[in-house]
């Protein structure tokens, strides 16, 4: 849901809001350094409003995400964690919780790869546009 690194990135040179370099490019910057960046809390979709995950507000997300979900024969949570480890700069999400159970299904993230195709349908799912 907070793509704002990366939406800079497919935005170059374009005319739009999401060209807008906002970071100064630490997600470019830290990937040629070997810099981890980590993701704090990659099911939330604001402060106070709760997870994304299972929420009618993201119907088309959550619709691709159980999509993928079964055809890859993991829990749903273990995709978005998939979609932010696919990403080449190597990013390292913090989950945030203290559920074994929960925990043992986000792990399962690390068992898959997510196609390149998955991966963009995923991110246009969160209601990006691609140029």
């Amino acid at each position: 849901m907070h793509t704002g690194m990366i939406d800079s990135g497919f935005n170059v040179n374009m005319k739009v809001d999401q060209s807008i370099d906002r970071d100064g490019s630490v997600l470019e910057y830290c990937r040629l350094k070997n810099i981890t960046i980590q993701a704090w809390s990659p099911f939330q979709y604001g402060f106070f409003e709760g997870t994304f995950l299972d929420n009618e507000k993201f119907k088309e997300l959550n619709d691709k995400i159980d999509e993928i979900a079964a055809k890859k024969g993991v829990p749903s949570i273990a995709i978005p964690i998939a979609w932010i480890l696919r990403h080449p700069a190597k990013i390292q999400p913090i989950v945030g919780t203290t559920n074994p159970a929960r925990l043992k299904d986000i792990c399962k993230a690390s068992e898959i790869e997510l196609t390149r195709e998955e991966w963009y349908e995923l991110y246009r799912a969160a209601g990006n546009k691609l140029p």
